[in-house]
């Protein structure tokens, strides 16, 4: 019994081993992204095992070298995450003050088609009362729930569409010159548009919701809208925020390069995880919907919103618009090649999109991470 029991433990050893170290390769097959995904369950789970082999005996040395192993794994997953506490510097300053026409409350939400507790989510809205709300997977349904909170917010740009990829964008203040673009001719659409604040300054706002690989499928037509919209940015004058559910979590080298490439700034990083997905699953969970401002914001608070029906979290910031501090916190430096791979990418994402054979009335194969 001592001995099945053992070799369960080491067969898990190897499986932790595994799912640490697959991620490193630089392959865009959906199962290896996805890898990326449950870092703090692998590493909690890696702890566990340990600590079994640890505890029974009698100990081989075949136990000892799968501790050594998982401890090094857990090591490296620990510092992967150590970045989203309070150990690590934040990259984005925090507000000491802010004067009220610079301010910005951004409200991101991915409302999941299917769910139809939108009483839950307007009652939030005006609670918190955003400047600004992006809401992504609206179809008809939705579009009509979410009416009513044109009488506060009364500029908008939206899509509605039936297939889990309809986006509605609301604004208290003006929106100049909003676009709705296909980024990868996926029939799943983006809003990029300025918004006038109450000082009169303009900034970008890049409203995205990426695919999420299916199985059998690439990341690369996630990665294409990604580094597609980092490259807008990249050539943007104007203070820029990009914010959606993007199918991606933060340590992952996607989020990485469009930070590089679009010059934001994650501020999680030096304050929490703030994870987002999945709230209906008590186990599984990640921070995939993100906001992240340029160097021109200073941050005055984010917080996780209650669940509401989505299989998605609320993601609320308060920003401060605050050109002199992008001299104090600069954006990710640009790695050799970053520009150039960016923009493969993009090529390689409109091609699998092409290959796909995207209709407006598609829909994922699977709910998850939608």
């Amino acid at each position: 019994m001592i001995t099945a029991i053992r070799w369960f433990l080491l067969l898990l050893a190897l499986g932790g081993v595994a799912v640490t170290t697959i991620p490193g390769v630089n392959d865009d097959t959906w199962w290896i992204r996805y890898l990326d995904f449950p870092r703090l369950e692998f590493l909690v789970a890696m702890v566990i095992v340990a600590v079994l082999l640890v505890l029974l005996r009698p100990r081989t040395w075949l136990s000892w070298i799968a501790v050594a192993a998982l401890v090094g794994c857990s090591v490296y997953d620990a510092k992967v995450l150590a970045q989203f506490t309070p150990l690590t510097a934040p990259q984005e300053a925090t507000a000491q003050s802010c004067p009220e026409g610079n301010r910005l409350r951004l409200l991101e939400v991915n409302v999941e088609m299917t769910n139809h507790h939108s009483h839950k989510l307007l009652n939030m809205v005006r609670q918190v009362d955003p400047d600004v709300a992006w809401f992504q997977e609206t179809n008809d349904w939705w579009e009509h729930e979410l009416a009513p909170l044109g009488s506060t917010m009364p500029y908008s740009a939206q899509q509605a569409q039936p297939n889990y990829f309809g986006v509605h964008l609301f604004s208290r203040l003006p929106l100049v010159d909003p676009a709705v673009h296909d980024l990868t001719g996926s029939h799943n659409p983006s809003v990029f548009t300025g918004i006038r604040l109450p000082s009169g300054a303009v900034i970008r706002l890049y409203a995205i919701h990426p695919r999420p690989p299916q199985v059998g499928q690439s990341t690369a037509e996630r990665d294409a809208q990604l580094l597609a919209t980092a490259l807008a940015a990249h050539d943007d004058t104007m203070p820029h925020i990009v914010t959606g559910d993007m199918n991606s979590v933060p340590w992952e080298d996607a989020i990485k390069q469009t930070q590089r490439v679009g010059r934001f700034l994650d501020p999680r990083i030096g304050r929490g995880l703030y994870i987002t997905w999945n709230a209906k699953h008590l186990l599984l969970k990640w921070p995939l919907d993100q906001i992240l401002p340029g160097p021109a914001f200073t941050l005055l608070s984010l917080r996780v919103l209650p669940a509401f029906g989505s299989d998605h979290h609320p993601y609320l910031a308060e920003l401060c618009l605050d050109p002199a501090a992008a001299a104090h916190q600069p954006p990710p430096g640009l790695q050799p090649n970053d520009l150039q791979a960016a923009g493969k990418t993009v090529s390689q994402g409109r091609n699998a999109a092409d290959k796909a054979g995207y209709k407006g009335d598609d829909h994922p194969d699977s709910d998850n991470n939608k």
